[in-house]
Formats: structure tokens, C-alpha cells, sequence
């Protein structure tokens, strides 16, 4: 058996702690975003005999790992062994001891063993221990985030929400932090599942007798913009998901005998248009272009819900940076095989946020009371190829081959022009002002984090 041991000190106190872990939402908060994997199923929590089955895919295969709680002591630890899975033996401990009053240290103990024995371990032992350090030094960080925005708005009453596009790749982790929080949450999609809310924006359908009484909607769904070559046909259905979808939703809960206090709808940096070297904040007016007029009538029907919400939020987004979905996760393989570089002349400004700050920022403008809109961006916007630039660095690959202007846009028409080679240098001018603090201004280190690599 080999000993790994990872111990952070946080700001909240160990029964927090404890509870934090328990919660709905917790363990999908600690699945790093460059891990495939997902919940087959679960029963109970940290209690004892409380089990969890998840399938890892990697190199194209799937794995399951199947885990029970063999003890626990309330408010102090708590014990997993993997029953069946891909190491030969498995057992961790959760541990959570008060330090000072407000302070405690997390202890995450794991004894393991490879299989196949001596060779399993010569051949494994040290790439299992450089993963174990990546994967846990991602999770303390994940966790103490967490407790702190817990700790900050613990006197505040838990809510619920209803989250459209909730199993997206901003959604499923929004959805995690939420419940995580304590919240109750439920999800509004086209294949609902058990506990879910269900609509067909495209047949204009909707559940309207089970949309009463929520607190919060967050309306992230709508097509992809990056789903294709963009022509006529798929400029139509993008505008009809999210322009006509909104519009549905905005009706239905109009409709409701208690509707939400607060509606929050992502837009996007979009909305300024190409704007060159010009630093944008949310005063800007709107600009040109599809995406411009795409903006302008998603927010206009989001708008409509001023008429019953008391607060309405227009969450203008950008480029958003994980590795779990987006744009990062289809630049790895062409960036690790040594053929990544900036797409034209890379000198077109790239309005991003980390998704870690994505989620803590939204959260924090509904339980700031915040409305109206706010660009979901950096601090500190990066030219093309300087993103490019922080990617190959992060991954220790030169980055010499730019992308051509004229190969983009054959590749995927007027999205080249509008989406990768548009300038737009927005800046976070009202989130700043109200009091908001980045976790990741920079984009090396956000690129890092969600990496593995920080």
C-alpha cells in the first residue's frame, strides 16, 4: 500500500466543513474539469453504507469505480473504499479538525495500491502519485472557494432555482455550486429527468404548471454558435433557440400564479460588436453584425420579464475558459500535437472569464441584489495571440502555426468573422464597481487551473 496525504486550512469551522461535503452538489464540485466522468448512481451521502457508482472514460474507454462509506464520526471524518474500480486496493479519509474558532484544516488521507503488483507499481507509481497531487490540489482550492462564498452568505435564506440548460457545460457546474450552497434547484430541459421541468423551445412547449414559486431563473439554454459552417439555416435556428426560446420561457412564467423574484439571462460581448482597440464597458452602445442584432432582441425578450421579476440580469459573457466544454477542450489536441497559433494575425482583443468566476460572479449579483447588465469578462482582456500564447505555454507546446483568415472563414463562414477574428476588449466596469473580486484576472493562470497545471 502507498500513503498520499493533501491538508489545506480554510476560514470556516470543521462542522462547516463537514456539512459542506454532504451536500447535494459537493462531489461534482470536486470532479476536476479535465476528468471525463459521471454519476451512474448513488444512495445516501456521507453515511455510513452510503455507496456511489461513477464511469470514468479515458482513451476512449469507460471504467466504473463503485465506492462505499465505510465510517464516519459527525462534524470530524468520513471514510470511502472502493469496492470495485481501477486500483487493486482504495481506502480515503475525509478529515476535518478545528484549529482556532472560524478555522479548520481538511486532511484528505488515501492509502492505495496498483494493480499487477511490483510491475503495476514500477510501471504506474509515479504517474498515479503526480495525478493524485493534481487532482487534490484542484479539489482544496474548489473547496475553500466554495466555503468562503458559503461562509459570506450563510445568514441568508437558501433559495430555489430553476436553471434552463442546466446539463450544458456552464450548467452542469453552476447547478453543482448551486445545490452545494444549499439551495434547491431544478433544471428545465428538453429530455427532463426525474425532478426536472420540461420544454421543447422549437414546438414551443413548456411545463407552465410546475414553473410556480421559484426564486431565481437562470436561463442559460440556446444553440451553440460554434454548432457549424454558419449559412442561413443555422443563423435562423440559433436566433430562433435563443431569441424565440426566451421569449417562451419569459411568457410561460409571466403566466405563473407565483412567478420568480428574479430573472437572469446570459447574453454575450457580442452585443458591442468588432470594436477594436476601444475598452468597452457596459455604457457601450450596441454595435454591428449579426451577433449585434442576435444580442439586442435575446436581451430585448429577456427584458420583458421586468414586468413581474422585481430584478432582471443580462449576463454578457465571454469567452468562457474550462476544460470540461467550449472552445478550450477543441484546441488541446491540435495545440499538444505542436500545431496550435493565432487565428489571423492574433492581434484581435479576447474578452474571457474562467468559469470559476463565472459561477461566483452570477451568484453573487443575485445575492448582492444586482440588476441590469454586467459584462461577465476579466479584468484584464488578452489579444489573440497572447491567449494562444499562455494555452502553449501551459502545455509546453510552441505555438507557431497561425490559423489563416481565409482558411477560417472558408471553415466556417461568417462565425470566423464575427466570432474568431472579431476585436472586442470589454471589461467588467459594473461588476468591478460593485465590489466583485476576480479569483483568476489572468489568463496563463486560469488556463493553468482548469489544466491541472497550476
Amino acid at each position: 500500500m502507498v500513503s498520499f496525504q493533501k491538508q489545506s486550512n480554510l476560514s470556516c469551522s470543521a462542522g462547516d466543513l463537514y456539512d459542506w461535503h454532504g451536500r447535494k452538489g459537493a462531489f461534482e464540485r470536486l470532479v476536476p474539469p479535465w476528468k471525463r466522468l459521471n454519476v451512474v448512481s448513488r444512495k445516501g451521502g456521507i453515511e455510513i453504507d452510503s455507496e456511489i457508482r461513477i464511469r470514468v472514460r479515458r482513451f476512449g474507454m469507460s471504467r466504473d469505480w463503485f465506492a462505499r462509506i465505510s465510517s464516519h464520526e459527525d462534524g470530524h471524518f468520513f471514510e470511502d473504499e472502493q469496492v470495485e474500480g481501477p486500483f487493486a486496493q482504495w481506502r480515503h479519509r475525509h478529515e476535518f479538525t478545528e484549529t482556532d474558532p472560524g478555522q479548520c484544516r481538511l486532511s484528505d488521507s488515501i492509502d492505495y495500491e496498483l494493480p499487477g503488483g511490483k510491475l503495476g507499481s514500477l510501471i504506474g507509481g509515479g504517474y498515479a502519485r503526480s495525478e493524485l497531487e493534481r487532482v487534490f490540489r484542484y479539489r482544496h482550492a474548489i473547496t475553500k472557494s466554495d466555503l468562503s462564498i458559503w461562509s459570506r452568505y450563510r445568514g441568508q435564506s437558501r433559495l430555489r432555482f430553476l436553471v434552463s440548460g442546466g446539463y450544458g457545460m456552464i450548467g452542469q457546474r453552476l447547478v453543482a455550486f448551486l445545490r452545494s450552497q444549499g439551495n434547491e434547484v431544478s433544471v428545465l430541459s428538453r429530455h427532463p429527468k426525474a425532478g426536472d421541468i420540461g420544454w421543447d423551445p422549437e414546438k414551443g412547449e413548456i411545463e407552465k404548471d410546475k414553473l410556480d414559486g421559484f426564486d431565481v431563473v437562470l436561463h442559460l439554454a440556446g444553440k451553440n454558435l460554434a454548432d457549424g459552417r454558419w449559412n442561413e439555416k443555422l443563423k435562423a435556428q440559433i436566433w430562433k433557440s435563443r431569441v424565440d426560446g426566451t421569449r417562451l420561457l419569459v411568457d410561460a412564467m409571466r403566466k405563473a400564479d407565483q412567478p420568480p423574484k428574479v430573472f437572469a439571462c446570459v447574453s454575450g460581448v457580442g452585443y458591442y460588436g468588432d470594436t477594436g482597440d476601444e475598452t468597452i464597458g457596459e455604457p457601450a452602445p450596441l454595435g454591428r453584425g449579426y451577433l449585434a442584432e442576435l444580442c439586442e432582441a435575446w436581451e430585448a425578450a429577456a427584458l420583458s420579464a421586468s414586468d413581474f421579476a422585481e430584478r432582471t440580469l443580462l449576463l454578457r459573457t465571454g469567452v468562457v475558459i474550462d476544460a470540461s466544454g467550449g472552445a478550450l477542450p477543441k484546441m488541446l489536441l491540435p495545440f499538444r500535437l505542436g500545431l496550435g497559433g493565432p487565428l489571423g494575425n492574433g492581434r484581435q482583443w479576447m474578452s474571457w472569464i474562467a468559469l470559476e468566476d463565472w459561477i461566483a460572479a452570477t451568484h453573487y449579483l443575485i445575492r448582492e441584489g444586482k440588476s441590469g447588465s454586467y459584462n461577465l469578462v476579466s479584468p484584464r482582456p488578452v489579444r489573440n495571440r497572447a491567449f494562444t500564447k499562455a494555452l502553449g505555454d501551459a502545455i509546453s507546446r510552441p505555438t507557431v502555426f497561425p490559423a489563416p483568415a481565409s482558411l477560417l472563414k472558408l471553415a466556417v463562414g461568417e462565425f470566423a468573422t464575427e466570432g474568431l477574428l472579431s476585436s472586442c476588449r470589454a471589461e467588467p466596469m459594473r461588476l468591478i464597481g460593485s465590489g466583485y473580486r476576480f479569483q483568476y484576472e489572468d489568463i496563463g493562470d486560469a488556463i493553468r487551473f482548469v489544466l491541472g497545471k497550476a
